[in-house]
């Protein structure tokens, strides 16, 4: 349904009427163009001005800890901002709701059936396999047996989230979250219908709405662009640092069929050429810092070499092509298999078989309590080559070895099964941290190459940030806005 809107009036009503008089009101006619008819011409601006103007917009991401990287977005008007993982791996926008509580605990934890999973239940795959996969940290206590949970439950996942033990009370997830208020924006279009992303750890369930979506602090705004209000959110999310997902895959893996944000900017012509490069550096443990830029309508030749290496994509649906094997010291495997390329992912995950290889070579020894592999940091290691099309790409020491304690530090590759037509790989931020990803939706093709460098220069300052202040986190007003103070519920 369309709404023409001309103009808004303003009445005041200044004269009384008493006995025996009359009086002459008069109607003062304000012209305010409605904000939706003011998006419109800003776009319309923006459109007919493109061959003048470059439309390459520059996000700037915080790198916590080398293992997620988030940025800020905003969404309405006046903008209400939000901190989101920009997530290759995904195609669905969502925040939480200002309604947003708790997902509702179940009573009965199902027995698991054996492989194939059922479809219909929230365990993924690979949760029936836990005690082989670094995937552990994704299945929540209803998707394996008691004594395995709590055998795991110390171990910290790749979102700094340790599970409650059964007994224990489950965190509220929204409590700490920014909540969007749709009464507060100007823009802001009822969908209402209804959505569920399933996690292994629980789920995101809430309802559809519609509004402006800022890439902060950027000006590339999508008007109109649907997204996930979401009104449940399982306990996984409450120690997760960020507000939700922006997705950046293809609508073919969107939920209710959701044109994502940057497909929608590349069909409305809103930047120069329906690409965008993701560049991540290695910052370290520091949540202070710029850890990295994502380059919207173009290539980020600042950060990125000139030599691009292009890849079809074997499925357009996620950032999927074929990987041509693996090699490190003497061990390799030529086996070609499907692979994505995935920001959302801490590590890099690998069929079981090849990764046990890796840490052989590597030297890593597999710590059955925690059940992933481990070795001294210090350890002597050469890079790990994988292969991709006709090209070798070598990642280094310091992106696929994780600090985690005193000359300890994690393995950052890890096993896991994802069905028959799952990829077989996922390239997470080991891989990204030491090539720039360039995304062509145009062409349907993903490209890759050598940074120009590839870790922050000063280090960045060291910030514990489970026990520091948003106001810490985002000092530096340059890198991201500082969305500490603002509460929208």
């Amino acid at each position: 349904m369309s709404k023409v809107v001309i103009f808004s009036l303003a009445v005041i009503l200044l004269g009384l009427i008493g006995e025996g008089y009359g009086a002459i009101h008069k109607a003062e006619i304000v012209f305010r163009p409605p904000v939706r008819h003011q998006e419109y011409l800003k776009r319309k601006e923006v459109t007919e001005n493109a061959g003048a103007a470059f439309l390459t917009f520059k996000q700037p991401v915080v790198d916590l800890d080398d293992m997620i990287y988030f940025a800020n977005i905003t969404i309405g008007s006046p903008a209400q901002t939000f901190q989101v993982v920009l997530d290759t791996g995904s195609a669905n926008l969502w925040i939480p709701d200002s309604t947003c509580r708790p997902e509702e605990p179940t009573t009965t934890a199902p027995t698991l059936p054996p492989l194939p999973a059922i479809p219909d239940r929230n365990c993924p795959v690979f949760c029936d396999g836990l005690e082989d996969s670094g995937w552990r940290h994704f299945c929540s206590s209803k998707c394996i047996t008691p004594d395995h949970y709590k055998k795991i439950k110390n171990i910290p996942s790749a979102f700094f989230m340790d599970p409650p033990m059964e007994d224990e009370a489950e965190p509220d997830a929204c409590a700490n979250k920014h909540r969007y208020n749709s009464a507060k924006s100007d823009t802001y279009e009822k969908d209402g219908k209804p959505f569920t992303l399933a996690y292994g750890t629980g789920s995101a369930k809430g309802f559809f709405g519609i509004d402006k979506v800022c890439f902060a602090p950027t000006e590339l705004c999508i008007p109109d662009q649907t997204f996930g209000q979401a009104t449940h959110l399982a306990p996984f999310f409450a120690n997760v640092p960020v507000d939700g997902i922006l997705g950046l895959a293809f609508p073919a893996v969107s939920v209710g069929k959701v044109t994502p944000p940057f497909i929608k900017a590349v069909e409305e012509k809103l930047i120069d050429e329906p690409i965008f490069t993701v560049f991540m550096a290695h910052a370290g443990a520091t949540v202070k810092r710029t850890g990295g830029w994502f380059t919207y309508g173009g290539i980020d030749d600042e950060n990125c070499g000139d030599i691009i290496a292009w890849e079809p994509l074997s499925k357009v649906a996620f950032w999927e092509f074929k990987l041509r094997g693996v090699k490190v010291g003497d061990y390799e495997n030529e086996d070609v298999v499907d692979a994505i390329s995935d920001t959302g992912t801490s590590l890099i995950s690998a069929p079981i078989a090849v990764v046990e290889n890796l840490a052989k070579q590597l030297g890593a020894t597999f710590n059955d309590e925690m059940g992933t592999y481990f070795l001294p940091c210090d350890s002597d290691t050469p890079p790990v080559v994988i292969t991709i099309g006709k090209n070798e790409y070598s990642i280094p020491k310091e992106n696929y070895i994780i600090p985690v304690g005193e000359n300890e530090c994690e393995f950052g590759f890890f096993s896991f099964d994802a069905g028959a037509k799952g990829p077989k790989w996922i390239l997470g931020d080991p891989f990204l941290r030491s090539y720039c990803n360039i995304h062509d939706v145009g062409q349907k093709r993903i490209g890759f190459a050598a940074p120009k460098k590839t870790s922050l220069s000063p280090p960045p300052a060291i910030i514990d940030w489970r026990n520091a202040s948003p106001e810490e986190s985002f000092e530096e007003k340059d890198t991201l806005q500082d969305s500490s103070s603002e509460e929208y519920y």
